[in-house]
């Protein structure tokens, strides 16, 4: 083989992988406004004079309408031809959600563009992994993965970034900064990102297959509820170990935060390697495999102490648990033809957003009337049945959207 023809047969593989950097830098963009909640909301709660409730609404605003906008995302998803205009809509949708956050000086205001904030990251998810689903058939576990990731690095480049940018500038100011990210890219994949060959089922068709593809198959059905009672007890965990290890423990602030760190740090890298370690030996393993060592290791985290082998623990739950989302997304979507794919995400998206709320309330019960140890044990239920659940209804290698 000729100089050149190495070169070329090499660069295809690389460029194929545009689409998947494009959606992840939309992904991380996406999730970088998650640093409004987690570092401008109490700055902006105390700069109008805000109550807490008031503050609390902003933020379950935001929520609210990400459920609220999963769902018609999801059809659109599966029914648009213009996927990219939807998507990049989508972000600059966050990024003007940022800047009408910088000028509001009422309540009503706030609540209106934290809204639009969330209804924009609510949107953004069917559409970005029926792209990636659609592109990288073969590869499709990694492919979510890697875009899983992207989103982690965001939630941790946030608030860093956020903060620093507050060392310079008002809160009015740094989000106005802040916006600029998500217009940029919004517009930029709006325009630039066209899918090609894109086969758009006929809306008859299309509802059809909802009904005899999705809504009656049972293995869709089964990895739906697998993926909310995953989305549970990651939900529940995030609440309460930082309560097990300063309350429980009584580590200091830092030490605990330093702990959650090493957690987040693997809940973020591992996606991507677990995503292609599944393409490679199937979901349904990998699905009952992790989710029952993430039991294992939530029922041994009270006995782990405070050093070296708790922070491992944690770090082993972050690299099981929290990496199982794209794993799962891609296994339901190989169960179901391709073209449904957004709709898929979306009754994923939406059952997790819908019923994993109710985790912290059962784990705060447990905790009130007998410890904290005792509410990670029951914590350690929600994987322990996502588990049985794939094991006992999921079939492996399944792809009907071949």
């Amino acid at each position: 083989m000729s100089k050149i023809e190495t070169t070329q047969s090499l660069a295809v593989p690389l460029a194929s992988w545009g689409r998947l950097a494009a959606n992840c830098a939309a992904h991380m963009t996406e999730h970088l406004f998650n640093g409004v909640i987690a570092v401008i909301l109490p700055l902006i709660t105390a700069s109008l004079g805000l109550s807490l409730a008031q503050a609390g609404a902003l933020a379950s605003a935001r929520t609210l309408m990400a459920g609220v906008a999963s769902f018609p995302s999801g059809f659109f998803a599966d029914l648009a031809r213009q996927r990219n205009i939807l998507l990049g809509v989508c972000v600059a949708m966050i990024g003007l959600a940022s800047l009408g956050l910088s000028a509001a000086s009422s309540f009503p205001i706030l609540m209106i563009f934290m809204a639009l904030g969330g209804f924009g990251g609510g949107w953004f998810h069917p559409q970005s992994l029926a792209i990636l689903s659609a592109k990288y058939r073969e590869q499709k576990a990694f492919a979510l993965g890697v875009h899983d990731s992207s989103a982690n690095l965001g939630e941790v480049v946030g608030p860093l970034a956020i903060g620093l940018l507050l060392n310079f500038f008002d809160w009015r100011a740094t989000l106005q900064i802040w916006a600029v990210p998500g217009l940029i890219i919004g517009i930029v994949y709006a325009v630039l990102g066209a899918e090609s060959n894109l086969a758009v089922p006929r809306a008859r068709d299309y509802r059809r297959a909802v009904w005899e593809d999705l809504l009656k198959n049972k293995t869709v059905f089964a990895l739906v509820a697998v993926s909310t009672l995953r989305a549970m007890g990651q939900t529940a965990l995030a609440s309460f170990l930082p309560l097990y290890l300063m309350l429980h423990l009584t580590l200091a602030a830092g030490v605990a935060g330093a702990l959650m760190s090493i957690l987040f740090l693997f809940a973020g890298v591992a996606p991507a390697v677990v995503g292609w370690i599944s393409d490679r030996f199937g979901h349904k393993l990998l699905i009952v495999v992790f989710s029952t060592l993430s039991v294992a290791t939530i029922v041994a985290i009270p006995h782990l102490g405070s050093g070296l082998m708790l922070g491992a623990g944690l770090g082993a739950l972050g690299g099981l648990l929290w990496a199982l989302r794209p794993v799962i997304v891609s296994a339901a979507m190989s169960a179901a033809p391709t073209h449904l794919s957004g709709s898929i995400v979306a009754f994923i998206y939406g059952a997790n957003m819908g019923v994993s709320f109710i985790a912290p309330l059962i784990a705060g019960l447990v905790a009130d009337r007998y410890g904290l140890p005792a509410a990670l044990y029951a914590i350690a239920i929600f994987p322990l049945l996502a588990a049985t659940i794939c094991f006992l209804v999921v079939k492996p290698a399944t792809r009907a959207g071949k």
